[in-house]
This record gives C-alpha cells, structure tokens and sequence, in this order.
C-alpha cells in the first residue's frame, strides 16, 4: 500500500482521560470535540464503544446533525441520535442508542442529506427532515420530523439526497430529480428549482446509480458507462469532458468502451474524488492538492487526464466518499473502503486524526478493518 501509514486497532491517545479503543468489529462512531460518543471523554478527540449487536448493510447520516440511520438485511430500519431536530421526542429517543424505527420489514434503501433523510419502502419514496430546497419531491418545501411518504409510485429502487437537490431512480432504470438546479445538478436543462421528481432530459436508460458532488451529479449505468450534470470547475467530470464550464447534460463523461468500466460512483467534493473500476482500482477525478487522492500524491487529474487509475494502491476497493456541501472552501474528509479496511485522509482529516493517535496532517491512513459500510462528514465517522 503506497504511503499509506497502517493504525488498525491501536488505542486512542489518553490525554489523562482514556477513550474507547479502535475496534477492528462492529459499528462505531469516532469524533473530536469532547463528542457526544463518550460523555466522559473532554479531549479534543473521542471514540464511541463498539456496538457488536448489530450487523448493518448500509449507515447513512445527517451532514448537519448528529444523526445517522440504519439498513439491516432483513429490511428493518435502525437510528442512532444524539439531538431531536427534524427527529420528534414523539418518534425518536435521541440518547446515543441504536434503536428500531417501527417494525416494518420493506425498508429498501436509505440516503442521508445535509438536512434530511431519504428513503425506499415498498417501492415508495418516503422523507425526514428539512424541506426547504425541495427535496421532498412533493411539492411541498415543509420539514418533517416523522418518516412521511411522499411519493407513492411503487416502482422505486434507490434514493440520494445531495447538494440541495435530490435524486431517485426507479425500477426501469430512469433517474428522476428534484430541487435546485444550480448549474445544471439537476439535469432538467434549466438552473431553476424543480419541487417534483423528474425524468432527467436525456431520459438515459438502464441507470444502476446516482452519486453527487457539489453542485453537480453522476449517475451509472449498468453498463459501467458514467454520466456528468453540474459545476465543473476543477475539471473533475471524467475523462470525456474536457471543458471547465458547467455541464447542462447528464453527459456522457466516462465512455465504457474507451476509459474503463465503473463498479461504482464515489461522492466528490468541489476539488475532485474517486470513482471505483470494475477490477477494483481507484479512478481519480480533479485537483489533488486537497489530498482527496488516497495515494497522497498531490498531481492533478483534470479533463481528459481524469479518470487516473491509482494503480499503486492495488486493487479490492469497493467504495469512496469526499462528498461535501461547502464548496471551495468546505469540510475535505475522504472515505474508502478496500478489502474490509477503512481508509481516511484529505485536508480536514487532520482535525480527526488525533482520535486515531496519528500524527495531524493530510495523508490518507487505514484506521480500521472489518468494515462493510462507513459515512463521513466534518469531525464525525462512523463504520460497521
């Protein structure tokens, strides 16, 4: 593994108060802060008691508030809290516990916003949180603070809630958004706002995947073909855009017959990200200085140089995630996920890596293993 520095399972630092250990199992919350995990951690770093009873399949999380939801393989929904906005008192016991939302067994995907939550169940698109950029995809900009249906199709398959627009793909393989439309997000050919789900312009077919960066989105087909809509600035929209401009598409930005085959989209921030390739190798997309490149090199891939197979990190990479929703100036934390292994770097990770008793600075650690699922934002992550 090329420069990256290996702390799996070592204990965090003490500070003359001593945190919970790294585990190499289970689900686990780390933070800085003196956080909520473990109220009686007061130092600048914090690491939350691995919880070995629950096996997840996906973890999702609010980028505003410390919230995350849960998907288990039995269908069922899970939450962990530590505060009630958009989440009612009524509905939700906000204590640090993971607790069963209902008793529903049709929960079928979940997606985590920087205000709300998004959901499949039974075919049909429900909706937690705030409703003001029209994410709801009803209509409707009010906020929820129960699980509400709001679209009632029943052909539904997944949901992604990104930078205030959201995104829904249903059993036919059409991608369907709603929201903003800064730059074109949204694909609809217009940078107004949308209040209901609609069919992309292009109306592509066999769509698999929808992914987003700031101001822009991809989405995969089942093909491995990759298209691009959005803000393009640091040219990170792959290998087959070239310009720096918006993309009023989706575009074809990642051509599976000339560039390679994508497995699967990584969320990006407004400097760039990863995608991953059908033989597991990390593709990077945009300007490294940000270090959102897990080999730590600092050399752009912009344009038709994007797309860059990070060869020597090797192959087993399964997923990745820089996305952030503060634009130039954001929160640039990157994720990913090679082999059971969770990997953490890029600029901001520094403020996270003392919970890891790791040196302060940019480079891309391996923090853990016995990892399925991870989410991420500023000063908060979770794996399981």
């Amino acid at each position: 593994m090329a420069n990256i520095e290996k702390i799996s399972g070592q204990d965090v630092p003490s500070g003359g108060i001593t945190a919970n250990a790294v585990s190499d199992s289970g689900v686990q919350v780390y933070g800085t802060g003196g956080l909520w995990t473990n109220p009686a951690v007061t130092a600048v770093f914090n690491v939350g008691t691995a919880d070995t009873t629950h096996t997840f399949t996906k973890i999702v999380g609010s980028y505003a508030y410390i919230q995350f939801h849960a998907l288990k393989s039995d269908g069922t929904l899970w939450y962990w809290s530590q505060n009630n906005t958009y989440m009612s008192s009524s509905y939700f016991t906000a204590d640090g516990t993971w607790r069963q939302y209902g008793t529903a067994t049709d929960w079928e995907d979940i997606c985590g916003g920087q205000f709300s939550f998004g959901a499949i169940k039974n075919g049909n698109i429900w909706f937690l949180g705030s409703g003001s950029y029209r994410q709801r995809g009803d209509g409707s900009t009010g906020g929820v603070s129960n699980w509400t249906q709001v679209n009632s199709a029943g052909n539904w398959v997944q949901i992604y809630h990104g930078y205030r627009n959201a995104w829904a793909i249903n059993d036919s393989g059409e991608a369907y958004s709603t929201g903003y439309g800064y730059n074109y997000m949204t694909g609809q050919g217009t940078t107004s706002t949308i209040a209901t789900f609609t069919r992309e312009k292009n109306s592509l077919t066999n769509i698999v995947e929808v992914k987003g960066g700031y101001r822009c989105t991809f989405l995969r087909n089942s093909s491995g073909d990759v298209y691009f809509t959005g803000a393009n600035n640091n040219s990170k929209a792959g290998p087959n855009i070239s310009t720096t401009s918006d993309v009023n598409g989706p575009n074809l930005s990642v051509n599976s017959s000339v560039h390679y085959v994508c497995a699967a989209l990584g969320g990006h921030n407004d400097h760039g990200g990863c995608h991953i390739d059908s033989d597991g190798y990390l593709r990077f997309n945009g300007e490294a200085s940000s270090y959102m490149r897990p080999d730590n090199s600092t050399t752009d891939a912009k344009g038709s140089s994007s797309g860059l197979r990070l060869t020597s990190l090797g192959t087993g990479w399964t997923y990745y995630d820089a996305m952030d929703f503060a634009g130039s100036s954001g929160n640039l934390l990157g994720i990913a996920i090679k082999s059971g292994a969770l990997y953490m770097g890029g600029q901001d990770s520094q403020q996270l890596k003392p919970t890891f008793d790791s040196t302060s600075n940019q480079l891309w650690i391996e923090v853990r293993s016995g990892v399925t699922t991870a989410f991420q934002r500023l000063n908060v992550l979770i794996a399981g």
